[in-house]
């Protein structure tokens, strides 16, 4: 009998080890000092990590980064309870392998749709974006791709395989849990310019605010190199300023200023945060129109499709879409880049993470 104890121990210790293993496997990029891991994981729409496979890989303190860039400290005290702090900057002399990075290739649908339309009661623009990007020194990331187009009888661009958006980004952590993100380029929506995001959002606290602006044009790629764009017709400014209700995990945020095509007005959004998806409702008032619709953004499975050591191919960490009814008018639209921080920095904080730990289970 107590040669069987001790291989079920044994059993449960290796399965242990095992998991722990894995949790660093899928650290894409990762340096550690002392009992501290610096880690980024781009096949994950949140950095949630599970410190009961963290200890068990001896290390106590976790710090996520976005770009390379330190986002916060998290820790476990001593009743179990997650306890998070300002990152801080990593070590000099380690920075150099924060550049540890697969050529990542991501998999993408792009979907947009009218409704309600007389003469066209339902339209859609369908396409397939192999997308990339090349994470570089100082929190700077250049995206890329190419645009596989499917289906469309929504506007005039014709079917024609085109580069995907193509822009630079930069992520940067201030102090006091405040964040920037600025990006130039051609984006989503057929649109080119430059965005400006900034915003304090602190873990712990259950209000986060802060403010997008962009300027910006549009652009069209037709088949044989044809490159045509407008100047620079639109000025965007949003303010948000957002609130937790802890015991749910929901969000209700207030979005309020100029969107883009002129529009002016508000917006508010209810988002519950589960462990694999952000569902929730919103409703737009705004000088081009009244609308209510819902919110949904998830993984698509089935994530890591193919890798080796130095490249991978997989389906995108996050699809977010917003369906509403607009009657053919563009009503509260915003400017699309790699990502909106206000949501990004959302997936970071303290509540949000205890979902993930055993202890609340």
């Amino acid at each position: 009998m107590k040669k069987i104890g001790l291989v079920i121990i044994l059993l449960v210790t290796l399965i242990d080890t095992s998991n722990a293993q894995k949790v660093l496997k899928s650290f894409e990029n990762t340096a550690t000092v002392d009992s501290v891991i610096y880690f980024e994981n781009r096949t994950l729409r949140s950095q949630v990590v599970n410190f009961a496979n963290l200890k068990k890989a001896a290390y106590k303190v976790a710090i996520p980064m976005i770009h390379g860039i330190p986002v916060a400290e998290y820790s476990l005290n001593q009743l179990g309870d997650i306890q998070i702090d300002e990152a801080e900057r990593s070590p000099r002399d380690l920075r150099s392998t924060f550049l540890d990075y697969k050529l990542d290739f991501v998999l993408l649908p792009q979907f947009s749709a009218s409704f309600g339309n007389p003469e066209k009661a339902v339209a859609n623009q369908t396409n397939l974006l192999l997308n990339t990007n090349f994470v570089l020194p100082l929190g700077f990331s250049l995206y890329t791709g190419i645009t596989f187009p499917l289906i469309n009888n929504l506007n005039s661009q014709p079917l024609n395989i085109r580069p995907a958006p193509t822009f630079l980004s930069q992520f940067i952590g201030l102090r006091r849990f405040q964040y920037i993100s600025w990006s130039a380029g051609l984006f989503y929506q057929d649109r080119y310019g430059v965005d400006f995001q900034y915003q304090r959002a602190n873990p712990n606290a259950n209000v986060s605010y802060g403010l997008d602006i962009n300027y910006s044009g549009v652009y069209y790629i037709y088949p044989g190199r044809n490159f045509r764009y407008t100047g620079f017709t639109d000025f965007s400014a949003l303010a948000n300023a957002s609130w937790r209700w802890q015991k749910y995990n929901t969000i209700f945020r207030l979005t309020a200023g100029r969107f883009l095509y002129k529009d002016t007005g508000a917006k508010i959004d209810l988002v519950r945060q589960f462990k694999k998806a952000d569902i929730g409702f919103f409703g737009i008032m705004t000088t081009n129109g009244n609308t209510i619709g819902l919110h949904l953004a998830f993984a698509i499975a089935p994530g890591t499709i193919a890798q080796n050591k130095h490249l991978r191919l997989r389906t995108t960490e996050e699809f977010a879409w917003d369906y509403f009814y607009d009657s053919g008018f563009s009503i509260g639209e915003r400017f699309r880049t790699n990502f909106q921080l206000d949501e990004r920095l959302s997936l970071y904080h303290k509540d949000y993470w205890e979902q993930f730990q055993n202890h609340k289970k």
